[in-house]
């Protein structure tokens, strides 16, 4: 993997990568197919109140949700305003939520994974993805939040046979793997 979370799509328009896998990213200059579609859990700490709910909200979580870049560049792509404590952060549901107050900008699994059996944070991840099975993170639902979306992205000018044979097998892939679930 080239860069940080974030820095892969920015890897492909510049042409340090010729294609990568991404879930969120800004999609300018780039053309993209959607592989797989899931949805995502939150990972608190397994003696946080909420854990012991079946299914949260995303209202449950406000203030305390960690950003994995915090700092990304806007559209026009100039570096985004640091956010304060007592600031409104986007929100995943389209709404906007106070940012919490410590700033975490971590970007290690390790520590992110520290930090939620802290119950510092609280993070979305993909359905399939918990890799961490520490007796002390729970994973729960969240009925309004959109599901975790992976797509597999190139160049809009690329003309390249092996991005094109690369971006067929994935999407191959991916459909055989749906239809294995089904």
């Amino acid at each position: 993997m080239l860069g940080g979370r974030g820095e892969q799509a920015q890897a492909v328009r510049d042409g340090r990568a010729d294609v990568a896998l991404l879930s969120a990213f800004d999609d300018r200059g780039l053309d993209f197919e959607p592989l797989i579609a899931e949805p995502r859990l939150a990972a608190l700490a397994a003696a946080d109140p909420l854990a012991g709910r079946p299914c949260l909200r995303l209202a449950d979580l406000a203030g305390r949700v960690f950003r994995w870049n915090p700092r990304q560049p806007r559209r026009d792509g100039r570096p985004a305003p640091r956010r304060r404590p007592g600031d409104r952060e986007p929100h995943p549901a389209g709404e906007s939520t106070p940012v919490a107050a410590a700033s975490h900008t971590i970007s290690d699994l390790t520590q992110i994974f520290s930090l939620i059996e802290l119950g510092s944070i609280v993070c979305f991840l993909p359905a399939s993805w918990p890799g961490a099975t520490a007796a002390e993170i729970a994973y729960r639902p969240v009925s309004d939040l959109q599901p975790a979306t992976l797509a597999v992205a190139w160049p809009e000018s690329s003309r390249s046979a092996t991005v094109a044979a690369f971006v067929r097998t994935a999407t191959a892939t991916a459909a055989a793997q749906q239809k294995q679930k089904a």
